[in-house]
């Protein structure tokens, strides 16, 4: 299965870049879903891995998630991680490939490309999945547009660090 989702942001590409690639162990300072996260080094670099404590939805419950960087290129403002453990068992693989790419000079692209390996019997509901999961990076990447536009996070994460369950680290 395979989903792309993308959004214009009026930041210059640099600067979007160095919160999603050179801070990618920060997540957790601007996406709603992720409730902690951190990073084994303390440089994004081929083979780090980026430790993500997930709040649950709709029949999933919180989450650790671990994600190793499979590909970091800094000058191409691109990075590739997967999932190494914590995903739901239905999932044999995942990867998801972010890239930055100028739009003018004030402007960027933020995209991210998922793949997923699903389990045999999960591959009919795929369709289902993929627009599930395009809904939730949509409402990520808007996130990210709205921390880098105004230097604070939307309110979406706002509200899910107020609620986070309590069972999840903080």
């Amino acid at each position: 299965m395979q989903m792309t989702a993308e959004i214009r942001i009026r930041v210059p590409a640099d600067k979007a870049w160095q919160l999603v690639g050179t801070r990618f162990g920060e997540i957790a300072s601007w996406a709603a879903p992720i409730v902690t996260s951190s990073l084994d080094h303390h440089v994004a670099a081929v083979g780090a891995v980026r430790t993500c404590h997930v709040q649950g939805f709709g029949p999933m419950g919180d989450m650790v998630v671990r994600e190793r960087l499979l590909a970091f290129d800094d000058a191409a403002r691109s990075l590739t991680y997967d999932a190494v453990d914590g995903m739901p068992g239905f999932i044999r693989r995942a990867t998801n490939r972010w890239t930055v790419t100028a739009d003018g000079a004030q402007g960027c692209v933020a995209r991210s490309d998922v793949t997923m390996r699903l389990a045999w019997w999960l591959r009919p509901f795929a369709p289902v999945m993929a627009a599930r999961l395009r809904k939730e990076a949509h409402g990520v990447l808007e996130e990210l547009a709205h921390v880098l536009a105004t230097g604070r996070p939307h309110a979406r994460k706002v509200t899910s660090s107020t609620a986070a369950s309590p069972t999840v680290e903080r």
